[in-house]
């Protein structure tokens, strides 16, 4: 990605962090910082560890945290699914 666009990214995320901030609505502001989080990876997709670090510090600051925490890196979780399997009356 050319850097205007980059930085063009890097607006649009930092505006909707903006507006996050001033919304007392829950909701609203938290569609507003997941748009910020997709901001910013667009603007880093060819760089995937400065956006790491981006999102670690951004969530940091966020949830009130100590940005130096967010320097590790994210542990990525696998995806699980949890099933509840259906049993009949007779069983036990």
């Amino acid at each position: 990605m050319a850097e205007p666009d980059r930085a063009h990214c890097r607006r649009a995320a930092a505006e909707c962090v903006r507006l996050a901030g001033i919304t007392s609505d829950i909701e609203t502001k938290e569609i507003l910082l997941t748009r910020a989080q997709e901001w910013l990876k667009l603007a880093y997709a060819d760089h995937d560890d400065e956006f790491e670090r981006l999102v670690g510090e951004f969530n940091a600051q966020q949830m009130g945290l100590d940005p130096t925490l967010a320097r590790a890196p994210m542990q990525r979780q696998p995806m699980q699914q949890q099933q509840a399997k259906v049993r009949d009356k007779g069983e036990s």
